[in-house]
């Protein structure tokens, strides 16, 4: 895995007005005309593609855009394109972690963030399995935490994923 910055250039109101900003692997443009529409990105792996993200669900399937100006945008879920260089990278404040074949990454959350989101998740478990993604919506937190936060709890011993097909989803310990 490597790890690169995205370099949000601009914010524009067309993807016609984007081109002009894409240069480099990692830069990338906001299109915005009242919320969010899309991302163009300049691939990270370096093919000199361009890669449209679209941030609005009224155009179809869509990528959730969690904006922080002072920490950087993060996209959920994970790109993976399926065309050209078939790069897979995940966009986490402001950082882009572009998967090699492990798929192992090291998170990148602030501290300022953990430890009070791991409070909250763990109070959020119930007896019953709940994919990360619900608990990150119950939470309106970015889902890439809360999944670092459900595993963090899982290896304290203060919750249990399940496997196979419950990947991802986690619950309190079972009693013992």
């Amino acid at each position: 895995m490597s790890l690169i910055r995205l370099h949000l250039k601009a914010t524009v109101n067309s993807r016609s007005d984007a081109n002009d900003f894409l240069q480099r692997p990692g830069d990338a443009v906001l299109v915005e005309r009242g919320s969010p529409r899309w991302l163009l990105m300049m691939c990270p792996c370096g093919c000199n593609e361009v890669v449209p993200i679209n941030l609005d669900a009224r155009s179809g399937p869509a990528w959730e855009c969690y904006g922080k100006k002072d920490k950087g945008i993060t996209i959920f879920p994970s790109v993976w394109r399926d065309t050209g260089c078939e790069s897979h990278f995940i966009i986490w404040y402001g950082r882009i972690l572009l998967f090699d074949d492990s798929h192992d990454y090291e998170p990148i959350i602030p501290g300022d963030v953990l430890g009070p989101l791991i409070e909250r998740v763990q109070e959020r478990l119930s007896e019953e399995l709940v994919h990360f993604r619900q608990i990150a919506r119950s939470l309106d937190a970015i889902p890439w935490d809360v999944q670092y936060a459900c595993r963090h709890l899982v290896r304290a011993g203060r919750a249990r994923e399940g496997s196979g097909k419950q990947r991802d989803h986690f619950a309190r310990p079972e009693a013992t």
